[in-house]
């Protein structure tokens, strides 16, 4: 499925027939633009007429002015398509293309037309239930154990040593933009930052936080994540089975995509009495995966690594989110950082 040879469109009125056809290597006689959805990506829904094909297809990629500042996040889900979840047990939507171009910033992958298969989109202002997150945390936790290692025993990662790790490579250069003085008063001073306590402004200590968590991640059990579980990023399929998004994979801390999701899937009220438990759930998924680990540790960790989802959506730019969905997960977060002491427990 992943190629790299073929150039790579850059506007949507370049995504036509003849691409199509060979990207996919199927026939395609037409195809039109019917809606451009403006984001991190672009998501462009195109209307076919194949002997092979949907009638409809996203074509997903950088097709913006910011895009070339994203290259590297663009390449890293490309990898998720094309080299992770063909490989790991994970819900995703089907996919006849991703690949990268390496004579311009454009990666794009097309994949099924999620509205015309009928699943239910989740959304950042409608929190969810707790039947719901346990069925996505027993999905995560299959895919998870997949790939899950500890480092001291093999350094090398199972064959996955490949992928980008959370707290270090492009992802800290691209978080790093974010703590210059100027651009971190502006966050907040934001909407987002007004909703939150002003001790949660600390700029050096969110800097000494990010770093720290990379000596946390490397002494613990580690795996591929699918790294941005917020509800914008999954679905579910009419018959309740949870679907993933957008991925960002990393290796990196499980308990860092599990403290991300419950964080930011839940009401403020309702998470301070369920996120234990959904912890336990979870743990006793991995269980059932033949993985083990200490539940106390566990429960630290996932209480340390909340200050990393904080730090997400305290800075994420309303181009990529809306000021509301970006207030409404900083508050969740920001509120769970008070409940457990996050800047004291990473310190």
């Amino acid at each position: 499925m992943a190629k790299t040879a073929l150039p790579l469109p850059v506007r949507p009125e370049e995504v036509d027939a003849a691409w199509l056809a060979a990207a996919t290597g199927c026939n395609v006689s037409t195809a039109r633009v019917v809606d451009v959805i403006l984001g991190t990506s672009t998501k462009i829904r195109v209307a076919v007429e194949s002997d092979s094909l949907p009638p409809t297809l996203i074509v997903k990629g950088g097709f913006e002015d910011h895009s070339p500042k994203m290259k590297e996040m663009y390449r890293n889900e490309i990898d998720f398509y094309s080299r992770i979840a063909p490989h790991l047990p994970i819900n995703t939507p089907r996919c006849w293309y991703a690949g990268s171009d390496p004579g311009s910033h454009q990666s794009i992958v097309i994949m099924e037309d999620l509205v015309a298969s009928g699943v239910t989109f989740l959304h950042a202002q409608r929190p969810e239930t707790r039947a719901a997150v346990e069925k996505r945390l027993l999905a995560l936790a299959r895919f998870h154990a997949a790939s899950w290692y500890d480092p001291k025993v093999t350094p090398q990662g199972r064959g996955w040593d490949w992928v980008p790790r959370r707290f270090t490579d492009w992802s800290m250069v691209y978080a790093e933009r974010y703590l210059s003085e100027e651009v971190w008063r502006h966050y907040c001073e934001s909407p987002r930052g007004a909703a939150i306590s002003v001790r949660l402004h600390d700029r050096d200590w969110m800097r000494r936080a990010l770093s720290a968590y990379n000596t946390i991640e490397a002494n613990d059990a580690q795996c591929v994540i699918h790294g941005d579980t917020h509800l914008g990023n999954l679905y579910v399929e009419a018959d309740g089975t949870p679907g993933f998004l957008d991925s960002q994979p990393s290796v990196a801390s499980p308990f860092n995509e599990v403290a991300y999701h419950i964080t930011g899937a839940l009401d403020i009220a309702d998470r301070a009495g369920w996120e234990r438990e959904l912890l336990d759930f979870y743990l006793v998924a991995l269980a059932q995966e033949g993985i083990t680990h200490d539940r106390e540790l566990a429960w630290l960790r996932y209480r340390q690594y909340i200050g990393y989802g904080f730090f997400i959506f305290l800075i994420n730019e309303i181009r990529f989110q809306t000021e509301a969905i970006n207030t409404a997960y900083t508050a969740r977060f920001g509120a769970a950082m008070l409940d457990h002491d996050v800047m004291y427990l990473v310190g």
